[in-house]
């Protein structure tokens, strides 16, 4: 088929179907307003244009799909995106809470010409400033940390959700890549979990904790 131009709006769009997908959840319509913050029916109308781009296969059943085509373009977008964040918190020394959104416009102006210049001159990253990885979609053997079991320890990978309210407190509570947590209590009924972290005892509400992705530890 031709291909067709992809809005910014599409890209955005693409982006949060992978980050539901990341999480290991169904791409329906209700998802997708709730992670873009927008309107069901809105949610509704652009799936129905990306649906005769053929960038995505959606059912009631099944939620909205990437085709080959759709997931070519996301995987694209995603790797500029993450990009782009590197070359603003690695060279620009932007605060990584910040680099998201400001990379949310520097992504387009990265086209195949400019890229492997930009990959040079940041030592050839491998992941995001919040550990999402360049090439890919990441480690299936990584989960949610909201999956950890009471007692068990894991070390954080990734930050799924980059908006910058999120990373500021995430960053006070030292949850940031490279991090080593041990889930210490977990409230029932849904509530947060206690994590030890950094050498101190920290509430999590258990929404935050799916938007983080750690190596759970093994063989003890």
């Amino acid at each position: 088929m031709a291909q067709t131009a992809v809005s910014a709006q599409v890209e955005e769009y693409l982006e949060a179907m992978c980050r539901i997908r990341d999480r290991g959840d169904l791409t329906t319509l209700t998802a997708l307003a709730r992670e873009l913050r927008v309107a069901p029916p809105s949610v509704l109308g652009m799936i129905h244009r990306m649906v005769e781009q053929e960038l995505v296969m959606y059912t009631r059943r099944t939620g909205a799909v990437l085709t080959a085509h759709g997931q070519l373009v996301a995987s694209r977008l995603r790797r500029r995106h993450r990009l782009a964040e590197r070359l603003l918190t690695d060279l620009l020394a932007i605060p990584w809470a910040r680099a998201h959104e400001i990379a949310c416009r520097f992504e387009h102006v990265i086209d195949e010409e400019v890229e492997p210049y930009l990959l040079a001159a940041l030592d050839h990253p491998t992941t995001c400033p919040h550990g999402n990885p360049l090439n890919g979609d990441g480690d299936e053997t990584l989960c949610p940390l909201s999956e950890l079991a009471v007692g068990q320890a894991g070390r954080v990978l990734c930050i799924l959700d980059e908006s910058a309210p999120l990373l500021e407190y995430l960053t006070e509570l030292h949850l940031q890549p490279d991090a080593w947590v041990v889930v210490h209590a977990a409230a029932p009924f849904g509530g947060p979990l206690t994590l030890d972290v950094a050498g101190e005892r920290v509430a999590l509400a258990r929404e935050v904790a799916q938007h983080l992705l750690v190596a759970p530890e093994v063989g003890r």
